[in-house]
């Protein structure tokens, strides 16, 4: 039962009845844990964006290296100025990129 809840997402559990002073706390507690869980997987989820976005980066690089016979660092400042020249994200040139050496272009 109790791995159930805790799949369910419950964050505090009361096995011995409930008093009314100890309400309080309780509450507190399980807004807490559930507030540090929450900053958690936010803190995931950043993280396997940065790690798809390092791919992604890597990837259109390859594609530049291979294409221009250029070196990763001339690749990497290529991408850079063309961010920083269309105003976007790095990751965001390099998945453009990408589709473009799809399309053949």
């Amino acid at each position: 039962l109790l791995h159930r809840a805790v799949s369910c997402g419950v964050s505090a559990y009361i096995v011995d009845g409930l008093k009314k002073s100890r309400l309080r706390p309780i509450i507190e507690l399980a807004v807490a844990r559930f507030n540090r869980h929450a900053a958690m997987e936010r803190r995931v989820a950043e993280l396997q964006q940065q790690l798809e976005d390092r791919k992604i980066m890597e990837k259109a690089k390859g594609l530049l290296m291979s294409a221009r016979e250029i070196s990763e660092q001339e690749a990497h400042a290529l991408l850079r100025r063309m961010a920083m020249n269309e105003k976007k994200k790095l990751a965001e040139i390099a998945r453009l990129v990408i589709a473009a050496s799809r399309l053949g272009l």
